[in-house]
């Protein structure tokens, strides 16, 4: 997990276009794509100077961004596209927090974190992604990655297949959106796949490891409820607010219900997810604990059985020289006979308390 160094941000005004995130050595792209119900056009921007957007009839135009990290091209595109500073300064921050902002009826301006699970770290990896709504046009910024998150929402749209082609840029920002909730799933999916498999060692054989194991599993969950729980409340202001903003048609509105369905239902799973961790955390402490009694108990008769067995043998160890005992035949035999006999009568005694 990154943290971002907010020490380049000190001292510096408002709207200052600076990049808070891991280093990016690759440059930033632009790709636009223009497409209807019946046409589909899609190229690449070599100079953001060249990223006007030409509005059309019945065309919806979408400009994704893959990589955030370059000053001068964001301002290029903010300058542009008319976009307020401040936006394009929590464009930039990969450290703020989703967030949904209304600029009149220009545009509305949507911040997300789309989730993945590494599996070789077994960490769960966040990157920063934004919309910002127009007038039959969407621009959609990412942080630079060896894959274009949104790869699978432009195929669709290519393959002409689905809604996305036929309806405008609030429902292409749903299909986003939509891909990035889906993205949770797939990530809690991975998680849970590893709490009930502990869950399972835990009752087995739990060891002081596994315990390291569910602290870092509890932590990941964590970390995935404070990336996602403000997105809920995104998907309510988009809902609440549809009947006064041109910009999201109303047959979009059933589509962001639901989009906010499933963000409950994925807060809702690792709600759950947490709560199964701490029963985890509690079973494997009792469990080490009861074994640790029965340790403790074996060790106590052990120590009980040879207390007398001691004072026996400590008894006629002492060098006394009248001790008429010794000159008796066979005598070792009949010490060690008593011996095993308050031996065998401690294990009847502790099997009748049912102490064993």
């Amino acid at each position: 997990m990154y943290i971002p160094n907010l020490k380049r941000k000190l001292g510096k005004s408002p709207g200052d276009l600076i990049y808070i995130g891991p280093d990016v050595p690759s440059k930033t792209t632009l790709q636009l794509v223009e497409y209807n119900e019946y046409q589909f056009d899609e190229k690449k921007i070599e100079l953001p100077e060249n990223c006007h957007i030409n509005q059309k009839d019945k065309a919806v135009i979408w400009l994704n961004v893959d990589g955030i990290h370059d000053a001068k091209v964001m301002e290029t595109v903010g300058k542009i596209h008319h976009l307020h500073p401040l936006l394009l300064e929590d464009v930039m921050n990969t450290n703020q927090k989703p967030k949904i902002e209304f600029y009149d009826n220009q545009y509305v301006f949507v911040v997300l974190k789309m989730l993945v699970y590494n599996v070789y770290t077994r960490k769960v990896e966040i990157e920063h992604t934004s919309f910002v709504l127009g007038k039959s046009y969407l621009i959609s910024f990412q942080e630079e990655r060896s894959s274009d998150i949104f790869l699978p929402v432009l195929e669709r749209i290519k393959a002409s297949a689905g809604k996305t082609r036929k309806n405008g840029a609030d429902y292409l920002l749903y299909a986003l959106m939509d891909m990035v909730v889906d993205n949770y799933f797939l990530v809690l999916d991975q998680i849970v796949e590893q709490v009930e498999a502990l869950e399972e060692k835990v009752i087995k054989n739990p060891t002081s490891k596994q315990l390291n194991e569910m602290y870092s599993l509890k932590r990941e969950l964590t970390f995935m409820r404070k990336a996602i729980y403000p997105s809920r409340e995104i998907m309510f202001m988009m809902t609440r607010e549809n009947q006064e903003i041109e910009l999201v048609k109303d047959q979009t509105f059933a589509y962001l219900r639901d989009l906010h369905d499933h963000i409950t239902q994925v807060l809702d799973s690792i709600d759950s997810s947490r709560e199964l961790m701490n029963s985890l955390v509690d079973l494997h402490l009792s469990t080490q604990g009861n074994r640790m009694n029965e340790v403790m108990k074996a060790l106590t008769i052990i120590s009980v059985i040879f207390l007398p067995l001691n004072l026996i043998v400590g008894f006629f160890g002492m060098n006394f020289t009248d001790m008429p005992e010794l000159d008796y035949q066979n005598a070792q035999w009949w010490v060690v006979a008593g011996m095993g006999a308050v031996s065998l009568g401690l294990l009847i005694y502790f099997n009748f308390r049912k102490w064993l």
